[in-house]
């Protein structure tokens, strides 16, 4: 194999893991019924620094899903509530009293689909 065409599937390779959850969402969306408002109560237990927190924030902001965002480094109510679920790490997303533990979008999807709306 050229070194070129080596450099060229590496990249490609690299971008496709690195958009994983995009590509992800683009062939497997949620159902518009997910878009509406005001059905699913959806909660993040975060932090300020966490990545994956992050992109847990962006994929509510794609999908247009509300949610209440607890910092549990600062917020009593958020430090309480991980504490309850025996967190060891976050994002911990609780959705319809359902608890995600990481950054998952399917299982978020399957979580809100359930429900049918956000």
């Amino acid at each position: 194999m050229k070194t070129s065409t080596f450099l060229a599937l590496a990249t490609i390779t690299g971008g496709l893991i690195q958009n994983h959850d995009k590509i992800s969402a683009w062939l497997d969306p949620l159902p518009a019924i997910t878009r509406q408002t005001g059905q699913n109560e959806v909660i993040l237990y975060s932090t300020t620094w966490c990545g994956y927190c992050a992109k847990t924030r962006k994929y509510f902001a794609e999908h247009h899903i509300k949610y209440t965002d607890l910092d549990i480094e600062h917020s009593e109510q958020g430090r309480s509530g991980y504490n309850q679920l025996h967190g060891h790490g976050v994002p911990i997303v609780v959705i319809n009293g359902v608890p995600i533990y990481g950054y998952d979008p399917g299982e978020m999807g399957k979580a809100l689909a359930n429900k049918g709306g956000a």
